[in-house]
């Protein structure tokens, strides 16, 4: 192959972190090259977030169309194919997949299509090309868990589900989690009868109990089947599935089958015969600036298997950059919200409640059907909670109301900058905005709510 290409940092995939880390590098006049396998923009931009949220946004538009009388106006009839939402993410996608190949273009990046190896002495082979680097950043992501169980042709993931172009008439979603709660949440609203089935409890169990009750509730269109395991799966016609539960054994039928069960890590080939650290949960493990136990290579986004988050990558990707370039920063993970597109969207942010420490915590919650600007918007469903210390600092924040995901930025800086409930309802909030939830429900804190029914 000849000698190796020079670069001083080289990053390998183009998903949220790695394509960050390589246009952040570039910035701080590194030489930089990245390999990418499949599309730039990884999962998050071809097969996850952008997706998803491109069909939801659409089903959130048609829902209200429905009720545009509400508002005084007559719309119509609205129509929603499952075909004209294809049609619409394959349009986005492309858009923000060429706006990344712009940007690193424009940046001086060198881009490899293919997948990388690193080799015994640390260099990389990506294809025919033999490259050098003083610098090594892992962003390789993560891939949907797929038991042998599940093994079967025509079984989706999260990976060929924006792939489908003809609606199944009924769906069986395996994994009650925010994947399989955001796609129910599609399917539905596509006229599919769609069952969700969770190992757990309850769904949704990274969220707060009073989310999940509320959320099963206002999915009347959906059957959750919870505390169950799928034991067998038969395919004569469709998927056919032994559920069994503490209730009893039980058939559950769909002419789809969906598994959203969780993800793992995709560790470059060559890697683990350089003899790289991994954590229990088989991801690279690394310290606080990104740096794995290997010198000058470091792991940043969802192959470190926890905090499986584009924008938490996108963070890593700084911390990581910073690190190369002779900086101190690290990576707090203390302060990281949730966030979940359902109807009405959830987010949170904080330290998770447990029966133990929540009687020690001070709540104040305010519901959205009081909210005027909700009434403005016929909305009605959902609420805010905000927990404190017995001193008064904020320690949580849950919302499930509109565009929860957006108030959510507003009350992670507050829980990360160790805010007390006084301090957060110092500056003004405007009105009529949902942002008064918030203010609200800190008000419920220290029992100066005076809108609170």
């Amino acid at each position: 192959m000849g000698m190796p290409k020079p670069y001083d940092l080289f990053v390998i995939g183009g998903g949220p972190g790695g394509y960050t880390a390589a246009l952040l590098g570039a910035r701080k006049g590194l030489r930089v090259g990245i390999a990418e396998a499949s599309q730039m923009g990884g999962v998050c931009t071809n097969r996850g977030c952008i997706p998803s949220k491109t069909y939801i946004e659409s089903i959130n538009l048609y829902n209200r169309m429905k009720i545009a009388r509400r508002f005084g106006i007559d719309a119509g009839t609205a129509t929603l194919t499952l075909e004209s939402l294809h049609a619409r993410k394959a349009k986005v996608v492309t858009r923000l997949v060429k706006g990344i190949e712009h940007l690193l273009e424009q940046a001086g990046v060198d881009t490899y299509r293919g997948c990388a190896r690193l080799e015994p002495d640390k260099t990389l082979t990506v294809g025919e090309e033999h490259i050098a680097s003083s610098s090594i950043i892992i962003a390789t992501g993560a891939r949907p868990k797929k038991p042998t169980l599940f093994d079967i042709e025509g079984v989706l993931t999260s990976d060929d589900i924006f792939d489908l172009k003809a609606l199944p008439s009924s769906l069986v979603i395996v994994g009650g989690g925010v994947i399989g709660l955001e796609m129910a949440h599609v399917f539905s609203n596509l006229g599919t009868e769609v069952t969700v089935i969770e190992a757990l409890d309850r769904v949704l169990s990274t969220e707060d109990e009073e989310v999940s009750e509320q959320l099963v509730k206002q999915y009347r269109k959906v059957r959750f089947i919870t505390k169950a395991r799928v034991s067998t799966i038969e395919t004569a016609s469709g998927y056919k599935l032994t559920v069994e539960s503490p209730g009893g054994t039980d058939t559950v039928t769909g002419e789809g089958l969906l598994l959203c069960i969780g993800r793992e890590p995709v560790i470059p080939e060559g890697l683990q015969s350089l003899g790289i650290a991994f954590t229990a949960s088989g991801g690279i493990d690394v310290d606080p600036s990104m740096h794995t136990n290997l010198e000058g290579i470091y792991a940043i986004g969802d192959v470190k298997g926890f905090q499986m988050y584009a924008y938490v990558a996108s963070k890593e990707a700084g911390v990581a950059v910073d690190t190369i370039t002779g900086g101190s920063q690290t990576m707090d993970y203390s302060a990281i919200p949730s966030v979940v597109f359902t109807d009405p969207e959830i987010a949170s942010v904080g330290k998770r409640i447990d029966p133990e420490y929540h009687t020690a915590m001070i709540k104040g919650t305010f519901p959205v059907s009081a909210l005027g600007r909700a009434r403005i918007m016929e909305a009605s469903d959902g609420f805010a909670n905000v927990y404190c210390s017995p001193e008064g600092k904020m320690e949580r924040v849950t919302i499930m109301a509109p565009h929860a995901t957006e108030l959510i930025s507003w009350a992670t800086l507050a829980i990360e900058q160790g805010l007390h409930v006084e301090e957060f309802l110092k500056p003004h909030y405007p009105h009529p905005a949902l942002s008064e939830l918030l203010k609200e429900a800190a008000e419920d804190c220290l029992g100066l709510c005076i809108n609170k029914p």
